[in-house]
Order: C-alpha cells, then sequence, then structure tokens
C-alpha cells in the first residue's frame, strides 16, 4: 500500500462561471464547474477540510453509555498558505476584495503635450490632468519613446500629484533629469484594485480546490473542495526572509474519487519571482521608512454559515465586510509612533515589494490612504536596538487629496494584462 507524499501532492482551483449558491441544492461539479481548465496553485500548505459538528445522543439509559451520534451539516473550512508572488494569488485578491481588477490606463503627448523629468524625483507634464485621465498614487508607471533612454522601460511609482490640475507628480525611483519631451507613451504597469464603493459593484465568487493524490494506488486521489468563497487574507512582510500570503477558504461539501484527478488539464504554475523586504520602497506617513522590521496586513472577511433543516449543507456562505489591520515593528528612534497612536493621528502607508533590484522588476503595491494606530508598544528588553510595536487599523479614504482612491486598501500588480 502506498502512503501520499506531500511533495507530490497538486493544489488546483476553478472560478465557478457563477457566484451564486442555491440554498437547497449544492452545484453540479460536472456541469457547473467542469473537468477542464482550472490552476494549479503555488503553495506550503493548504488546511481546507471538510468538518461537522458530532451530535451524541444525550439518553440516559440503564447501561449508562451513549449508543448513537449523528453528525450536523457539513462545511469546508481552512486556508491556503505560500510564498507571496506577484500573479500566482490574483484571483483570490479579487474574491476578498469582492472587487475586478481594473485595466491600465495609458496617455500620450496628445494628453499632456510635454514630459519633463527630474532627479529630484518629479515627472511634470505640460498639460492635461493625469487624475482626470485615470492615473492615482500608487500605480505603477511606464514610459517609452523618451529621448533618454535610461527613462524609458522604468517602473516609476506615483507617490503623490501636485501642481496645477495635478499635472506633477512625485515618483519612485527618481528619474534621470531629462527636459520637456514632446513625443511618448505613459502607461500604468498591471492592473489595480480596491474595494467597491456602492453595494452594485460588489461580486461573488467562488471556486473549487482540488487537492490531488498522484501517488496513491488506483490513479490517485482526490478531495474536491467545492462552492468555497474567499474571504481575506494576511500578508506577511519581515526585514528578513520572504514575504508570506494567507487566504482564508469556507465552502459547502467535499468529493472525492480514486481513479485520477478531478481537474484533467489545469494550466500550470505561475513562475513569477518571490517577494521579499529587501528591494522596493516603504513609505509610512509620507516617508520613506529605514528603521521597520517587519509588517504584517490582514483583511478579515468573517466568511460565515448558518445551518438549516432537513439538509446537511449551509444554504450560503456569507461573505462580512473588509476589516483590514496589520502591525508594524520599527526600530526605536523617536516619539512619532507614540504621538500619532496618542493623537489618533490618521496617517498613511505604501508599500511596493519587488521580485528582483532591476527598474521594471514584476511587483505588487499596496496602498492604504488612511492608517490609525490602536497601541504603541517599547518594552525594555535585551542590549541591543528597541523595538516599538504598533497595531493599526485600515480606513476607507473619504478626503478630497490629489489621485488618492476612496478606498481602504488598493492592490496594484504589475503582472496582470
Amino acid at each position: 500500500m502506498s502512503i501520499g507524499e506531500g511533495v507530490q501532492a497538486r493544489l488546483a482551483y476553478k472560478k465557478y462561471a457563477s457566484g451564486a449558491m442555491i440554498e437547497n441544492q449544492l452545484a453540479n461539479s460536472g456541469t457547473d464547474l467542469g473537468a477542464t481548465g482550472g490552476q494549479v496553485l503555488r503553495r506550503t500548505q493548504s488546511t481546507l477540510e471538510l468538518k461537522s459538528n458530532q451530535n451524541p445522543s444525550a439518553e440516559v439509559r440503564e447501561d449508562q453509555q451513549v449508543v448513537d451520534s449523528r453528525n450536523g451539516p457539513y462545511w469546508v473550512d481552512g486556508s491556503i498558505s505560500g510564498e507571496w508572488s506577484p500573479e500566482t494569488y490574483a484571483d483570490l485578491f479579487e474574491a476578498s476584495f469582492r472587487g475586478t481588477w481594473a485595466a491600465a490606463v495609458t496617455g500620450t503627448e496628445a494628453d499632456f503635450t510635454s514630459a519633463a523629468l527630474d532627479s529630484a524625483g518629479t515627472i511634470t507634464f505640460a498639460a492635461g490632468d493625469p487624475v482626470a485621465k485615470g492615473f492615482r498614487v500608487g500605480y505603477p508607471i511606464s514610459f517609452t519613446g523618451l529621448a533618454t533612454a535610461g527613462n524609458n522601460g522604468v517602473n516609476f511609482v506615483i507617490l503623490a500629484f501636485g501642481g496645477s490640475s495635478n499635472r506633477t507628480l512625485t515618483v519612485f525611483p527618481a528619474p534621470i533629469t531629462e527636459s520637456a519631451d514632446t513625443a511618448f507613451t505613459v502607461t500604468q504597469v498591471g492592473k489595480s484594485l480596491i474595494l467597491p464603493k456602492r453595494q452594485v459593484d460588489n461580486v461573488n465568487r467562488k471556486f473549487a480546490f482540488e487537492h490531488f493524490h498522484p501517488d496513491l494506488a488506483g490513479g490517485g486521489l482526490y478531495k474536491l473542495f467545492t462552492e468555497c468563497r474567499v474571504g481575506g487574507f494576511k500578508l506577511g512582510m519581515p526585514a528578513e526572509g520572504n514575504c508570506t500570503i494567507e487566504h482564508m477558504v469556507r465552502g459547502r461539501f467535499m468529493e472525492t474519487g480514486s481513479a485520477g484527478a478531478f481537474f484533467t488539464d489545469p494550466d500550470p504554475e505561475t513562475d513569477t519571482g518571490i517577494f521579499n523586504a529587501v528591494n522596493g520602497l516603504l513609505r509610512v506617513h509620507g516617508s520613506a521608512a529605514a528603521v521597520v522590521t517587519g509588517m504584517t496586513l490582514d483583511m478579515d472577511r468573517q466568511l460565515t454559515g448558518t445551518a438549516a433543516a432537513f439538509q446537511k449543507f449551509f444554504p450560503e456562505v456569507h461573505v462580512q465586510k473588509a476589516k483590514v489591520s496589520g502591525t508594524l515593528t520599527l526600530q526605536l528612534t523617536g516619539g512619532t509612533t507614540f504621538d500619532d497612536f496618542k493623537n489618533e493621528t490618521e496617517i498613511d502607508f505604501l508599500g511596493q515589494l519587488l521580485t528582483g533590484s532591476s527598474a521594471n522588476a514584476d511587483s505588487n503595491i499596496i496602498l492604504c490612504p488612511r492608517i490609525k494606530f490602536g497601541s504603541a508598544g517599547n518594552p525594555l528588553q535585551g542590549e541591543a536596538a528597541q523595538i516599538v510595536t504598533a497595531n493599526f487599523t485600515a480606513l476607507r479614504y473619504v478626503g478630497s487629496g490629489a489621485g488618492i482612491p476612496s478606498t481602504t486598501i488598493q492592490i496594484c500588480d504589475t503582472t496582470l494584462v
């Protein structure tokens, strides 16, 4: 008898054509999902499992023993964890946000007349309004056609807009100084995702996730976790080491088969690089942070289900409001963090994660335009650098800053087309 090995197991998923759940009927995997297509997913682990509450008999009998127990309704629960890489988890991010990845924005000299670049970290257009065109804080942009070759193909992150009609962009990294150029194209790199502002724009999505063990006898065993919703994530960004990601999942049922995989031809795993926090940028309160020793960022949508009589599955898996929070750990350099906590100062956070050090390395950029610290702890310990741990909550931005999206969190992924 063979024993399944984790290194040989495959995790794959596929999105249902419809995100709706029928309250008194499970989806038909053969027709509503289909065995073709799907996507193999990179992972460190998946803890998905089928669960049920046991209900042992409460009868008091002469034999003073329990003689019956029944299972309650079934549900799928767990999470999928991995090392964070661009593109890989785009579908799961989209499901947690209940939004839709927005297509890239593009402009040319026809929109802005000319572009002048300055090594002080600015790009200035001569006409037009880049915010009205659709560019936003946190977007990575790239030029083609500029006379200075070193400014072409660089992913500049927009940090702020200023000047007349928002024509002066503060960007990172700083460009090479170049006088006004009248022949160029500037394009947002990849796509962006925000939490929708209106109920009508929220999209329900559901997935099936498959654990396939090909090394078991008879063609292998699959466990297909059906009608699953994704309800949040946990991001880990250490000062040293790879960034991590975990997505929370809850579904309705699990199917099994022992004559091969359910998904017959899923797309192979993505081949993008893994993020670490060595390259890139972290801005807190509008300034680059050089002493951060770690950060976490979580979205919790509290997936829930309620049992219904006379059926063995939940009528629906409910997704609740998005609660975004996190923790910053940083070396003690002064009292700013304590003051921000005491005064309930609202600040911003922008982080760029890169897969390498090239000018156009794949990246994800996260913007939380409005966060508040809920604590700032600094116990005296050891003899080395003293560490401040500050927990924060992110809030929807409701201000009027130029090009700042009205959302709690925005993610841009440069690999999406």
